[in-house]
């Protein structure tokens, strides 16, 4: 089956969604074209890293040079303190992209990363 892209919202073009390929396979892909980031950051669910091989899997497919960071875990409800220091080590390393991997409280900080990345 051939990858299938499209907005995920009508008002925000660059906010896609994808499938029919394997995630890892689009991550790789989109990071590279669609987005042209070079520097990723993830974030990533504990669950998912200690429980199974997808942060192996998709920093191989992103390549070492290209992950410069990975923060593992966030706790519920998105503390302050927690987005402060992804924050910081997220300008440290330049990174030009922020990649989740796992849902809830993961996405709410990537959201919240993104806000305060732009006004601090």
């Amino acid at each position: 089956m051939p990858e299938v892209v499209r907005p995920a919202f009508a008002t925000h073009p660059r906010s896609i969604l994808s499938y029919g390929i394997p995630f890892t396979t689009a991550a790789a892909l989109h990071v590279r074209e669609t987005f042209t980031a070079s520097k990723v950051y993830m974030i990533v669910s504990r669950s998912l890293a200690q429980n199974t091989g997808s942060l192996g899997k998709l920093r191989d497919a992103l390549g070492p040079e290209t992950v410069v960071g990975v923060r593992v875990g966030m706790r519920n409800h998105t503390l302050f303190s927690e987005i402060l220091e992804v924050v910081t080590e997220t300008r440290e390393k330049k990174a030009d992209l922020l990649l989740t991997l796992g849902g809830g409280s993961l996405s709410d900080a990537a959201k919240v990363v993104t806000l305060a990345s732009w006004y601090t």
